[in-house]
């Protein structure tokens, strides 16, 4: 499979009048390699969790944060500027996850759709974490959807890629949608060079397209019973996870997730560090390939913070816990 084949299949598996590979850590550095953000144009973000990657990645851009993924926040951080869906004009851009920012957040993707259209901005999707398979942003009203590949690849990918979709401009009753017609052209006048697959590339991405569907349901299972597991764990504190009822976009994630929650769970520790807990777990926990069959902990706030953020693989959920209870317990008694 070639690049352009893999593009051919990408867009039509996401439903996207295009896509795009690009060679990338992350999707917010693709945003900024494509290059289609411009010095002038104001970028709206809820990233709180890649904050650093918008300050720097930028330039000459009016990049604002939100604290909340609402309408409300948006629609106040995009007042007085005068946005265009001209291709050669200033643009208003708005950034959210599927599922993502700290506390594993679910914006209402419909609503900011439609806002978005009224503020002549172009909604930008960040779908790494519910994938395709848990999330259509392109359907739901983004303009465009951005996805990192680890999930894809099965974390065997000699490289990060991300993969950049654009939505179909034609409406019902042959109306066409000036947001999407807009990101459309911006792609097509990027001047993005075809990325060269090596061998294993093309393998990996080909075989992982076959299987992906079974793969990120078995996530989202095994995820969803850690979920429950932690609830119920008295070693930690606050469970984020947007099957919960207790999760504060539950009743929003039940109407955009598909298939599931998503494949990730974030969680409190009590009294100890993350450092902590990771040295009294086995080290594959820590060092398997993102998007593989292992469950991976991270420390989004940092070894000396508290919050674990966990990504099934397809391992046992029931020996991933009991793993889990012995390094809580372990770590306690240091």
């Amino acid at each position: 499979m070639g690049v352009e084949q893999f593009e051919e299949a990408w867009a039509l598996k996401v439903g996207a009048r295009e896509a795009r590979l690009v060679a990338a850590p992350h999707v917010p550095a693709a945003l900024s390699q494509l290059g289609i953000v411009r010095p002038g144009d104001r970028l709206v973000a809820f990233a709180d969790d890649f904050a650093d990657a918008f300050a720097c990645g930028f330039d000459g851009c009016d990049v604002v944060l939100v604290g909340e993924p609402s309408v409300e926040s948006f629609a106040a951080a995009s007042e007085g500027f005068d946005a265009s869906y001209d291709a050669v004009g200033l643009h208003l851009w708005w950034f959210v996850n599927s599922i993502g920012g700290f506390g594993l957040r679910v914006p209402d993707l419909r609503a900011l759709g439609r806002a978005a259209r009224e503020a002549h901005a172009l909604l930008v999707v960040d779908n790494t974490v519910a994938d395709v398979f848990g999330c259509d942003p392109l359907r739901l009203g983004a303009a465009l959807s951005l996805e990192a590949l680890d999930r894809v690849c099965a974390g065997d990918a000699p490289r990060k890629l991300v993969a950049v979709s654009a939505a179909r401009s034609q409406l019902k009753r042959h109306r066409v949608d000036a947001a999407a017609e807009c990101a459309h052209a911006l792609i097509e006048g990027c001047g993005l060079v075809a990325l060269d697959l090596s061998s294993v590339e093309a393998e990996v991405l080909e075989n992982g397209l076959a299987t992906l569907d079974t793969r990120m349901q078995a996530y989202f299972d095994r995820a969803r019973a850690l979920a429950e597991y932690l609830a119920a764990n008295e070693m930690v504190r606050d469970v984020r996870y947007p099957g919960l009822s207790s999760h504060p976009d539950h009743a929003v994630a039940t109407g955009i997730l598909e298939h599931g929650f998503g494949p990730a769970v974030e969680f409190d520790l009590i009294e100890l560090s993350s450092g902590e807990l990771f040295g009294a777990l086995p080290g594959e926990f820590r060092t398997s390939s993102a998007g593989g069959a292992t469950t991976r902990l991270s420390a989004p706030r940092g070894k000396q913070g508290s919050t674990i953020r966990l990504f099934a693989g397809t391992d046992n959920p029931l020996a991933v816990a009991s793993v889990l209870d012995n390094a809580l317990r372990k770590s306690a008694t240091f």
